[in-house]
């Protein structure tokens, strides 16, 4: 029997087609693999899969010091960071809030960090899923105690997991504390008015329970020859010395107010003014007092006007210069390294973390070098109140998560990048 060529060669041709076909199918699919595979699994996580990990309960991330409940990967961070926290204190809770991370698929979920606003040490209280933005501690249970939170992403990576950097902190109370009767109510002192300049005026602030109505004072000053004090609570300097202002309501309620007046341009009034801050922080809103002050004089420094949500350092060393006459002493900034410039043109600049300071020194920190000598580029600022020995001790805002506070530390420590020690008034 005859096989028709034209037949043979027709099935060759078909043959030929279909491989064809089915290699550019191969090298479609090989293609899409390829663009796939790296979306599917997360960067942090494949660049790192050959590597050998290290864990631990205790680290150090980005300056806070975090006690997780079981081991963590410590020799590599997942890139992924919540968005800022915020907080609402509740009657027997605190709402804690977040922003999601970029690309919420590539976490496993979200880990909450707790600690007291004194405590030095942030712990994990509870895990989240990746879907969730919020989360209630039912169990800051302490009544007008203040805790802190802030939140870190994870990924599991086997059996292990992977966190990232901590999101911004925040702060609350609970409000479980029932009110009081009117007439057993104290008044309570919000603003610290322990140091005025003689020829300037601060006012007082009372705080009341929501339930007194009657909000009847009488005010008086132990000596209106050093402060005076009008029926509104606003207390006037009138010459250097001490004076007691008292605040007394119709209930019998007495709360003092122990003022100093000072001498304009002196060391001493910017240290009273320093240690009258203490406590100003962003959860109570004193602290937007502070950035006020700095942004009464215009122009300001480089042309910005500072924002309540702005780093707040070197802002807080420029609003006491500002309330105690000392601008031409210190000058104005809202940047560190910028200042340094400032007390460079003054003259007041001495380039050496090792000097003991004096009272009313200004003393700049860099966080980039741990030992002397420290010229590394500048990342914080305080004023030092007092020297004893070989201890310093200085009162800085924008502390930790936000508040001015002191700090205790050795001359010459590692992180102590200079000081500028201000020509002030006698």
């Amino acid at each position: 029997m005859k096989i028709n060529r034209n037949n043979k060669e027709n099935a060759a041709s078909y043959r030929s087609g279909i491989l064809r076909t089915a290699a550019r199918l191969l090298l479609c699919l090989m293609m899409a693999f390829a663009l796939i595979l790296p979306m599917a699994v997360p960067a942090e996580v494949s660049a790192a899969s050959s590597s050998k990990y290290t864990t631990a309960k205790e680290q150090s991330i980005n300056a806070y010091n975090v006690s997780f409940n079981s081991k963590v990967i410590s020799n590599k961070r997942l890139d992924l960071v919540p968005g800022n926290v915020t907080t609402v204190g509740k009657r027997k809770s605190i709402k804690v809030s977040w922003g999601p991370v970029v690309n919420p698929e590539g976490i496993s979920g979200y880990l909450i960090l707790r600690k007291d606003l004194n405590g030095d040490t942030w712990r994990e209280i509870a895990t989240v899923k990746a879907k969730k933005t919020t989360y209630t501690d039912k169990k800051a249970k302490k009544k007008n105690k203040l805790y802190c939170y802030t939140v870190v992403a994870y990924k599991k990576v086997g059996k292990k997991r992977m966190v990232s950097a901590p999101s911004s902190s925040a702060g609350a109370m609970t409000t479980r504390s029932k009110l009081k009767n009117v007439y057993e109510v104290k008044v309570s002192n919000l603003a610290n008015v322990s140091s005025i300049m003689a020829g300037s005026c601060a006012q007082t602030y009372l705080k009341f329970p929501s339930n007194y109505c009657t909000n009847v004072i009488t005010w008086t000053s132990s000596n209106s020859a050093v402060a005076k004090v009008d029926t509104n609570g606003l207390v006037t300097g009138v010459s250097p010395g001490k004076a007691t202002i008292y605040a007394k309501t119709h209930t019998g309620s007495i709360i003092s107010y122990n003022t100093v007046i000072t001498k304009p341009g002196t060391a001493q009034a910017m240290i009273d003014t320093f240690t009258a801050w203490v406590g100003y922080n962003r959860i109570n809103g004193y602290q937007n007092g502070i950035i006020d002050i700095y942004n009464s004089i215009t122009p300001w420094p480089s042309g910005y006007k500072m924002k309540y949500k702005d780093a707040w350092c070197d802002a807080t060393i420029t609003a006491a210069a500002i309330k105690t006459g000392n601008v031409e002493r210190i000058g104005r900034e809202c940047s560190v390294p910028r200042h340094i410039k400032i007390f460079q043109k003054l003259g007041i600049w001495e380039e050496d973390g090792t000097i003991t300071p004096k009272p009313g020194d200004i003393i700049v920190y860099s966080w980039r070098k741990f030992k002397q000598p420290n010229n590394a580029s500048a990342s914080h600022i305080g004023l030092v109140v007092k020297v004893e020995g070989n201890q310093i001790t200085a009162i800085e805002g924008n502390r930790g998560i936000g508040v001015v506070d002191y700090r205790t530390m050795k001359v010459g420590w590692g992180c102590i990048r200079g000081y500028a020690r201000p020509n002030y008034a006698k």
